[in-house]
């Protein structure tokens, strides 16, 4: 009703408080002087006219209208005494350099005409490779007055290297209000997002071409390129209203952005102990005792500290003595992700228990990362550890869960009373050709038997550390995604998709062997295609994607518990048809 109601009063106002104002019509511009290519701001202003007034746009003498027109009205009353003004607003563009002259504008009044004057254009040859002449030359840009950049830290880099793409917003209207956008494809990339807190603009404009526009970075993400060769980030699509008012719904502005493109290197033949780091790297080896009891546990530290690629580093390998028992090591990241790139490290803790006496070694340790500032492998070492481990008082120690939570020493109760009745042989009877006698003599020797057959298997599965990865699969990720299953409870959606995301990739890489940056769309149908008829494989990679892109958009495309059921079920499938 009121919307209503507020042009009727507008008009009674303004009809009968402008009998006394002056009729004045005017055109300016923003510049005279300008480079080709560069954005011309024409307004042209009718005040105190009546409502029934209207505006005929001029000859603009051969520049192009690239926007517009847009209108804005205004309205004040200041001791009974009103004025009110309509202003129409074009954004013209020379194509090629010269003398232009902006015709006269007619608005027609109570009968009458007016008429501006006349300006003349100065244009001049434009300069290229500026944010806006770029994504102009893109075919993209349609509002001069707003664009949008994608701008990366570097165009080359090494698989596994960390690239900032930061995503910045440039304006020159006073009023913007947001709409949809589209998020980039990132296909064969894996991406963090960097924490920016609430967008703003940037407390001083930036001059582009010599015009001022306000800015404001929308968004940074850290890239981090997963296979070589030519990796296109897609342009990002907005859609702005601008110069919305109260009595006007302004415009809807729809821009996309520059794309850009990162020619990714393949890192050199990988050496035998490499991790899949790429950047700067360190290392910390801990031991917290080297003279411990049997059954007694060690614990094995191993810090990897630096600027790389920490969240995809592979579980470093070692090679234990085949008396430890060992389990799958306790992981444990502090890393910061921020414009300066992933920092920080991760901590790999190893739980030994010695099963017999003796002297032990493990190593000497050895572990490759690629640096790509100087395009070449460094090996991080240590010596090798030395264990002595003197005899124990018995007992076992048993640990729950794949990762050791707490150590339990077991069989130090009472021992088992037998109950009920006993059967008594009298004193003096033979034991030679007894029962217990064959039991006795026979027993022995199945264990013994038992054992060494025992002591053999598990020695060649010790040895064979792949094989034990690719058997554990299935069991680490029904770990990871119970991660991914808490974080649903709680409603953090980043934490629930970067769950998600680990598990599927890790159960990959585990299944068949590989770096997690060895996990693509192209490995995944050679390793599943097969099956289904390709099923899994397609369902495997859109999954994966769609947890990806799921982390950072806006909308979530399926709901977490139906990814999370997807994911468990298509785990189950696979290990199925294996």
């Amino acid at each position: 009703m009121m919307r209503r109601i507020l042009p009727f009063l507008w008009a009674m106002c303004a009809g009968i408080g402008m009998m006394a104002q002056e009729i004045t019509f005017n055109a300016s511009v923003d510049r005279t002087s300008v480079a080709t290519g560069e954005p011309i701001k024409l307004t042209l202003t009718l005040s105190n006219a009546p409502m029934n007034s209207s505006i005929a746009p001029p000859d603009m003498g051969g520049l192009v209208v690239v926007q517009g027109p847009f209108d804005q009205n205004s309205f004040s009353m200041i001791n009974g005494r009103t004025s009110s003004s309509v202003a129409r607003t074009y954004y013209l563009q020379a194509t090629k350099p010269g003398a232009y002259v902006i015709g006269p504008a007619t608005a027609r009044v109570a009968g009458g005409t007016i008429n501006t004057s006349s300006i003349r254009i100065t244009v001049v040859k434009g300069e290229s490779g500026t944010a806006s002449s770029a994504a102009a030359g893109q075919g993209q840009q349609k509002d001069p007055n707003l664009f949008c950049t994608i701008s990366l830290s570097k165009n080359k880099a090494y698989v596994g290297e960390q690239v900032l793409a930061t995503y910045t917003l440039y304006s020159r209207y006073n009023r913007l209000d947001a709409g949809d956008y589209d998020l980039p494809k990132l296909d064969g990339f894996w991406a963090e997002e960097i924490d920016l807190g609430e967008t703003s603009w940037a407390p001083a404009p930036q001059t582009v071409n010599g015009i001022a526009y306000r800015v404001a970075v929308l968004k940074k993400q850290l890239l981090i390129p997963q296979r070589s060769g030519q990796l296109r980030i897609a342009p990002m699509k907005m859609e702005f209203r601008v110069n919305a008012g109260f009595f006007s719904n302004g415009t809807l502005v729809s821009i996309t952005s520059n794309a850009e493109t990162i020619n990714v290197l393949d890192l050199p033949t990988k050496p035998e102990d490499f991790i899949g780091a790429v950047g700067d790297l360190n290392m910390e080896v801990t031991v917290a005792a080297t003279t411990v009891k049997a059954n007694e546990p060690i614990d094995l530290g191993i810090k990897f500290n630096g600027r790389a690629n920490l969240k995809l580093i592979d579980t470093p390998k070692l090679t234990f003595p085949s008396d430890f028992e060992t389990y799958d090591p306790k992981v444990t990241d502090h890393i910061t992700v921020n414009s300066g790139g992933m920092t920080g490290g991760r901590d790999y803790q190893f739980l030994l228990i010695p099963r017999h006496e003796g002297d032990y070694t493990v190593g000497p340790l050895s572990f490759s990362y690629f640096d790509p500032a100087s395009g070449q492998y460094k090996r991080l070492t240590h010596e090798a550890l030395s264990f002595h481990v003197e005899k124990g008082d018995g007992s076992a120690v048993g640990i729950s869960g794949p990762i050791r939570n707490d150590v339990q020493e077991l069989h130090r109760d009472i021992r088992y009373i037998r109950t009920g009745d006993l059967s008594l042989e009298a004193k003096g009877a033979h034991l030679f050709g007894s029962g217990a006698w064959t039991v006795g003599m026979v027993a022995p020797a199945l264990a013994f038997t038992g054992l060494l057959l025992y002591r053999r298997r598990r020695e060649k599965l010790l040895g064979d550390t792949s094989g034990m990865r690719r058997k554990g699969a299935d069991r680490v990720a029904k770990k990871r995604l119970k991660d991914a299953a808490t974080a649903l409870q709680k409603n953090d959606r980043e934490a629930f998709y970067t769950a998600l995301g680990k598990a599927l990739e890790g159960y990959f890489a585990d299944r068949f062997d590989l770096g997690v940056a060895e996990v693509t769309p192209e490995k995944i149908t050679e390793k599943l295609g097969h099956l289904e008829d390709g099923t899994l494989a397609r369902e495997y990679t859109e999954l994966m994607a769609d947890s990806g892109m799921a982390r950072f958009a806006p909308i979530e495309g399926k709901g977490r518990q139906q990814c999370y059921d997807e994911a468990t079920s298509l785990i189950k499938r696979i290990e199925a048809a294996l």
